[in-house]
């Protein structure tokens, strides 16, 4: 089985879940930005949990089925068509060879995933597809219940059900940063009071937000330290920074905050334009939000293994 890239539209590659342990070395982590939609993509279609699949930013890409297989979407920022059909998200598809999926825009969400039946093959993780390039994967003959194998699109009956929203809500949770002490009063009041828009300046390896917060309680310059995704850090200028997953591993600007880890899925469905607020919370909450994330993948995973 194999998917051709027709047109790349804004920001189209192939990810998997990242590389960890080399961030002593420089090394990014990269992988998916959003982790949970990733994931349930995967588990629709039987893969590993963290196999690579296809991440697409808003709309334009253009895909070819070259042969026979099962996909499926999941994620925001885009709708899937093939022809006049609407290839509904979190549901089982049965794709024919010679189907040309167009993603069209959506309001709200920033990326979608398009996971394969039997994973994806490509090269070096992260990098940006363009025109031609060919997607390969495992061939084997699968069977899924509640879907046919026919010279016509198929759509399972059932569907993945979970709170869709919680991920297109703004409110951020995060935590006190290791030099969230440097700011005086007024910059810490802004930081959990006040709305921030996501600037047009932001990417894959971070956000860069609008609005400027009050300065530090005196001149201090950090030496260079260990900085990974979700931290946010505040630039000269007074504008926050939230690293994200291609983020360096180093950096020099004070670590103001720490995103809860189960809400960076949040942010990676911002796109620029959209505004967000910081929530204060404590470490304590934050590992059992993951814990609850954690759960919630595993009850999924656990019912799709059923059919």
């Amino acid at each position: 089985m194999s998917i051709t890239i027709v047109k790349p539209g804004i920001s189209t590659t192939v990810q998997d879940f990242g590389r960890w342990g080399n961030q002593s070395m420089g090394q990014s982590i990269g992988g998916v930005m959003d982790e949970v939609s990733a994931s349930i993509a995967n588990i629709i279609c039987k893969n590993d949990l963290h196999a690579p699949l296809i991440e697409m930013t808003l709309h334009g890409t253009e895909l070819l089925v070259n042969e026979d297989a099962f996909i499926a979407f999941s994620g925001f920022g885009a709708e899937a068509m093939a022809d006049e059909t609407i290839l509904p998200f979190y549901k089982l598809l049965f794709i024919p060879a010679g189907t040309l999926i167009r993603m069209k825009p959506k309001n709200k969400g920033c990326r979608s995933y398009l996971a394969m039946a039997g994973g994806m093959q490509f090269g070096e993780m992260g990098s940006t597809l363009q025109s031609g390039d060919r997607i390969k994967s495992e061939h084997r003959q699968y069977a899924f219940k509640g879907i046919e194998r026919t010279k016509q699109i198929g759509i399972s009956q059932w569907k993945i059900h979970f709170n869709e929203q919680d991920l297109l809500e703004h409110s951020i949770d995060s935590i006190r940063g290791p030099e969230w002490d440097w700011l005086d009063a007024s910059a810490q009041d802004e930081i959990f009071t006040k709305p921030f828009i996501v600037s047009t300046q932001s990417n894959r390896m971070g956000y860069r937000l609008n609005e400027k917060v009050g300065g530090l309680k005196e001149k201090k310059e950090l030496i260079s330290t260990a900085v990974t995704k979700g931290i946010v850090q505040l630039t000269h200028e007074g504008n926050p920074v939230i690293l994200m997953a291609d983020a360096q591993t180093t950096g020099g600007y004070p670590r103001i905050l720490r995103i809860a880890p189960a809400h960076i899925a949040k942010l990676a469905q911002c796109k620029p334009g959209d505004s967000i607020r910081f929530n204060q919370i404590t470490e304590d909450l934050s590992i059992l939000q993951s814990k609850a994330q954690r759960s919630l993948l595993n009850k999924i995973k656990s019912s799709i293994d059923l059919i």
